[in-house]
């Protein structure tokens, strides 16, 4: 959000420790159903990972591993560079 001021990341010690993303069967609520992220995969272990707004409507949002993984290392990535830049 621009004009957001965010204290940068390289101040906490899990930026070089990152943990990792949520795996199947790991303890949380995995679920099989399909995936609607990237991958769009039907029957497959899925993670509750939010909600999604629409102008009509409110959903709940399902993730696999995989797709999880990939938006993990976008954050981080989004992170690392948005505190270089501080």
């Amino acid at each position: 959000m621009p004009g957001v001021k965010r204290a940068a990341a390289a101040c906490f010690p899990w930026r070089e420790a990152w943990p990792g993303p949520a795996r199947t069967d790991d303890g949380h609520a995995w679920t099989t159903g399909d995936c609607w992220l990237y991958c769009r995969r039907a029957g497959v272990r899925v993670l509750w990972v939010g909600s999604v707004h629409t102008p009509a409507a409110t959903g709940d949002l399902y993730a696999c591993g995989v797709c999880i993984a990939e938006i993990a290392s976008r954050v981080r990535t989004q992170v690392i560079a948005r505190d270089t830049a501080v």
